[in-house]
């Protein structure tokens, strides 16, 4: 997850490259067109899902627009594909960008300034945006334009998850709840099912780091001093000068020595499919991803081999006896901005269906979809009466009521109990008490052009550096006692100059 978001940046480098060659005269901030249409251009899959979801017609109904809904391609190549659009000035009306393009773009002139618009025309939309400061400080600039709406997240995390039959097996009888504990249940495990040469108690995909949190050791935002530590990434990345960094490493390193620990996911080897076929086979035990993860784990088990195959989650570790609090991941997704072409003929149809979005109607539809056929209200409050399985994951083409908030369909504010009610019944027993009680938010930072260009030039070099030390460390290649001289290197390649950009964007915010 951590190289996931740190690859973005890389992709904005080129997209200032791009904008510093275009030029493309300023936009119209007069409402035009009749307000019945307009076109959204989105990525293949967001588009599949726009089209299957019921809950999309009444929607644009109740806000009497039509969205013309247009392909963009794969993901990557949607955004791609943007940069050439939105520098021709041939992009339709609306579409999905980086927080980067919006800034860039909108700069340069070819996107639509929404701000005049919203507080003549979007009543609902100008409220929450004066009611929510960190939406606020996150999409407005300084100047009091607004070039994109954030999408928006539920209250989730990922989390830590286990093979609850294999625990029992090896006489844990609870969920480890401290570093302490989970140290222990992980070598009673090797104990029980350690005969197998490729079995590993813990393992998984992406990056093996997943525990920062319980030793103190993530990027966060004091809230006393707003001081920014480590390289920011809303709490999910590294702090390596953290009082607890080293520790945490040294951790990693006894689980590594011990073989407690997939070496091949250290490594960096590890697949989604092997990780998968890990967890369904017993080859390991825990491991760490999207908190739907377990259910699926259930729903794909062999029930002819393992008959007893059951998951269960675990609680955020202790440390020393202290709770310690997971990140919560980022509210405000500046990966997926909805913007508008600053050429477009339908900005009127554009501000009023972007309102609805924010209206109580519009939430109702929105989160719940149809009295009657969706939902109904029980003592005062919406209850879905549709299954949450027949209506997820189908085949592209079939029509689905689906209230999934964390997918990108159209920038609107989350609604974290519908979200958690639309789960499926194993999910829904942990979801609420889990992101309640032992999840941190942490504020997502804009950034100038000029210093997403500097940052993205350091973490260019910083990045891999810090990743393949760490993996030395943990591995034993290289000993601890080099761990100063790695602190020392890092921070001359740029690791605390990368930190202090951070801290420029985060006082400019909140100022």
């Amino acid at each position: 997850m951590r190289k996931t978001r740190l690859a973005a940046a890389a992709t904005a480098a080129a997209i200032l490259l791009a904008a510093a060659a275009c030029s493309t005269g300023g936009g119209n901030v007069e409402a035009s067109g009749d307000g019945s249409e307009f076109t959204y251009r989105i990525p293949d899959r967001f588009k599949n899902w726009l089209e299957d979801n019921r809950w999309n017609e009444p929607l644009q109904e109740g806000a009497g627009v039509e969205v013309n809904l247009v392909a963009g391609g794969p993901e990557d190549r949607h955004y791609e594909q943007l940069d050439l659009i939105l520098g021709d000035g041939t992009l339709e009306d609306a579409t999905v960008a980086t927080m980067a393009q919006a800034q860039v773009y909108g700069r340069q002139g070819a996107l639509l300034d929404l701000a005049p618009l919203i507080e003549e025309h979007a009543p609902n939309l100008q409220r929450y945006i004066e009611e929510n400061p960190d939406y606020r400080n996150l999409v407005q600039n300084t100047d009091g334009s607004i070039y994109g709406l954030v999408n928006e997240y539920p209250r989730i995390s990922i989390l830590s998850f286990y093979r609850q039959d294999m625990f029992e097996e090896a006489g844990i009888s609870s969920a480890p709840t401290s570093v302490e504990d989970f140290t222990e249940a992980l070598r009673n495990l090797k104990t029980t099912f350690g005969d197998d040469g490729n079995y590993y108690p813990l393992g998984g995909r992406d990056d093996f780091i997943n525990y920062q949190y319980a030793f103190g050791a993530n990027d966060r935002i004091d809230k006393e001093t707003n001081e920014v530590h480590g390289i920011y990434e809303s709490g999910h990345g590294l702090d390596i000068h953290a009082d607890g960094f080293r520790d945490m490493i040294e951790w990693y390193n006894a689980l590594y020595e011990e073989r407690l620990i997939d070496p091949e996911w250290v490594r960096g080897q590890a697949t989604e499919e092997t990780w998968q076929t890990q967890m369904l086979t017993g080859a390991i035990s825990v491991s760490n991803d999207f908190f739907t993860r377990p259910f699926w784990f259930m729903t794909n088990a062999d029930r002819d081999t393992y008959p007893d195959y059951q998951m269960a989650t675990m609680p955020a570790l202790k440390n020393d006896g202290e709770q310690m609090y997971q990140p919560a991941e980022p509210r405000y997704n500046t990966e997926r901005v909805f913007v508008a072409s600053a050429n477009t003929d339908n900005s009127l149809a554009i501000i009023k269906f972007l309102d609805h979005l924010y209206s109580e109607e519009g939430q109702r539809t929105y989160h719940y979809g149809v009295e009657g056929e969706s939902y109904e209200v029980v003592d005062g409050e919406p209850e879905y009466i549709v299954e949450y399985e027949e209506n997820t994951d189908q085949d592209v083409g079939t029509p689905v009521w689906n209230f999934m908030q964390d997918r990108l369909t159209y920038p609107a504010p989350v609604n974290d109990d519908a979200f958690y009610k639309w789960q499926d019944d194993f999910t829904k027993d942990f979801a609420s008490d889990y992101f309640e009680n032992y999840l941190v938010e942490y504020p997502v930072l804009q950034y100038t052009p000029e210093q997403l260009e500097e940052r993205t030039r350091l973490l260019a070099s910083v990045e891999p550096f810090v990743d393949a030390q760490l993996v030395e460390f943990v591995s034993g290649d290289t000993p601890l006692s080099e761990w100063n001289s790695f602190l020392q290197e890092a921070d001359a390649m740029g690791y605390r100059d990368i930190t202090a950009i951070d801290q420029e964007a985060w006082d400019a915010q909140r100022s």
